[in-house]
This record gives structure tokens, C-alpha cells and sequence, in this order.
């Protein structure tokens, strides 16, 4: 016998919305209500913005409750009300308290954009890419009061491709995070058990993805040109990878590693500008070239080196043995 679930959704970004509007068109739950974050203020804080997952609560009339603290008297007895199920949890940004994980008839479930343990935390398809993890995927858990530590309810590998960035991986994973969470509501709806995993029981030591920070977005030539190819994937959409010359800065949005190499480069200071042709800029690195091909002049649009090479006030900056800091 099929039961239909009620479900509170908490989740804020665009990756949260995703997962909202899947569920809200699923035959096996009916979503009561959607917990997002307090609207916030953009253009120098003349604008109100509502973020992605209100707005998909708004189109399709849902109850929308904005706490400023999730420990909020008057939020636990409005998740109360709604006598749910099930709480689902997607990229809220925030750890919950026990006071409402413990409120659901079953559980909180979370949906994480990493094969857990691996990569607990804030911003696991970046680090994935940095690392140059060769795979990744999505991890459904009952959740507890510990940072991405509950027990694993259902997981789905995803093979990570040569040119995979943080945006394609980002929506990649979304579409595999809703077909697990449909599967698992599916199942929950029929009454089947579902099965839990503790993640210590893996045997995999577990890897924190901490938040991005603005100073890991320069391309350092004292690396690898491996690992700032990986950080270029990483960034990209956002925040971007950089770098300077002459104090102008230039945001690097496609990049290739170019291991055949004359060795005569190889006596060449890091940063030093190899070569310059309309299929790039290829940079010296502590090991191996790195092969610009997408930049971004600071102002100006994204532009291909051939494109980029038309515009003769760049190409002051960009000459044979010049370096780049």
C-alpha cells in the first residue's frame, strides 16, 4: 500500500532548488512547507532578493518559513504543526540542531554532493576537482547532530571526465541527488525498510571540504601545472581563477596541461611566459607548462587567446619571457 510522505524541504541554493521543484512534482510525497534562509539585499543593499529555492516555494504556493536562528522557539512548534514525515535537508548552509532533527515521524534525510566520508563540508565538488579525485557522487544519510556523519542511506558514484568544471559537476550531481532522493522516498511511500550504514564501517578515512577562500583563487606558478589546471576546473564558474601582471588582473577560465616540453624550459623561472599563439599562453610551472586558452581581462567578457591577442593593449603585457606573478 502506498502511503503519501509529508515533507518539510530545507535547502537555499540553486542546487536545494533543484531537489525542490523534483519533489514537488513527485506523485509519492506531498511537500507541507519549505525553510530557507532570510531574504537578503543586493546592489549595495537596495534590492531585496528572495533565493532560489523561495522562489520555486512562491511559484507553486508553498508555505515558506524564514527563521533567522533554527533555534527558534516559534519555528520548532511551526515544524510541529505540520506533523511530517520527513525533514529534507539540501545544501541549507547550516548545521542543524537536535531539536529538530528529532521532530519528524521518521528522519531528517540530507542530500551531499560527495561519496561520504570523503569530503564532509562546505564545498565538496571543489575539492573533489582539486584533488583530482578520479570519482565522486551523491550520499543520501539520516541525518544527526555531527557535520555530514550519519549513516549512509543510499549512494550513487559518479565518474568525474577530464573537463568536467565545478558548474558541470554541480549539475550533474543535482540530477543524480533528486533520482536517489525519489528512489528513497519511492521506497519509504511502499513501506519497504530501508537499510542504514554507518560511514565508519567504510574503512575510508574521511577528508573535510572546507569553504573556498579567495586566496586559493591565484594561480601560483610554484605548483604543478597539473594541480593549477585542476584549480581552474575548480573555480570555474565561480569564484574564478587569476592571475597578475603588470597590477592587472586576468581571470583564467580554460586551461590544458602540455607535458611535451623543449627542456630548455625546464632552467625557466616559474610564471614565465613561454609562448604566445592564437591556441594560447603557455606558462612555465614549477612542473610541466600550463596552457591558457580562456581568459577574462578584468571589465571585459570571457574571450579565447585569438580573440584576446586582437586587442592591442594586451599585448604589451603579454611577451615571450615576461613573467607573471
Amino acid at each position: 500500500m502506498k502511503k503519501k510522505i509529508k515533507i518539510i524541504f530545507m535547502g537555499t541554493s540553486k542546487f536545494a532548488a533543484y531537489h525542490l521543484k523534483g519533489l514537488i512534482n513527485n506523485l509519492y510525497n506531498k511537500v507541507s512547507c519549505v525553510i530557507t534562509k532570510p531574504d537578503t539585499y543586493a546592489n549595495r543593499g537596495y534590492k531585496l532578493t528572495f533565493n532560489s529555492v523561495k522562489k520555486i516555494a512562491i511559484k507553486y504556493k508553498i508555505n515558506i518559513l524564514q527563521p533567522e536562528s533554527l533555534n527558534s522557539l516559534k519555528l520548532i512548534k511551526d515544524i510541529i504543526k505540520y506533523q511530517c514525515d520527513i525533514i529534507v535537508v539540501v545544501d541549507y548552509g547550516l548545521l542543524i540542531p537536535n531539536k529538530i532533527l528529532n521532530i519528524p515521524k521518521l528522519f531528517c534525510i540530507n542530500i551531499h554532493a560527495s561519496l561520504l566520508p570523503r569530503w564532509r563540508g562546505s564545498a565538496p565538488i571543489q575539492r573533489a576537482l582539486l584533488a583530482n579525485d578520479l570519482k565522486t557522487g551523491i550520499s543520501i544519510i539520516k541525518m544527526n547532530n555531527f557535520l555530514d556523519e550519519g549513516d549512509i542511506i543510499y549512494q550513487i558514484e559518479y565518474n568525474i571526465l577530464l573537463y568536467d568544471t565545478y558548474g558541470s559537476l554541480y549539475k550533474k550531481l543535482a540530477i543524480l541527488g533528486l533520482e536517489g532522493l525519489l528512489f528513497i522516498i519511492k521506497k519509504i511511500s511502499k513501506g519497504e525498510q530501508i537499510k542504514f550504514k554507518s560511514q565508519n564501517i567504510k574503512m575510508i578515512k574521511p577528508t573535510y571540504a572546507k569553504k573556498i577562500s579567495k586566496i586559493e583563487c591565484k594561480l601560483n606558478w610554484n605548483l604543478p601545472a597539473k594541480k593549477l589546471e585542476c584549480m581552474v576546473r575548480a573555480f570555474n564558474p565561480r569564484p574564478g581563477t587569476f592571475f597578475i601582471i603588470k597590477n592587472k588582473r586576468f581571470k583564467v577560465w580554460q586551461a590544458e596541461v602540455i607535458n611535451n616540453f623543449n627542456n630548455d624550459y625546464i632552467t625557466k623561472t616559474p610564471g614565465t611566459i613561454l609562448l604566445i599563439n592564437k591556441y594560447g599562453i603557455q606558462i612555465n610551472t614549477i612542473s610541466g607548462i600550463l596552457n591558457i586558452q580562456i581568459i577574462q581581462p578584468s571589465g571585459k567578457k570571457q574571450m579565447n587567446i585569438q580573440n584576446f591577442l586582437n586587442f592591442n593593449q594586451y599585448k604589451i603585457f603579454f611577451k615571450k619571457n615576461n613573467i607573471i606573478i
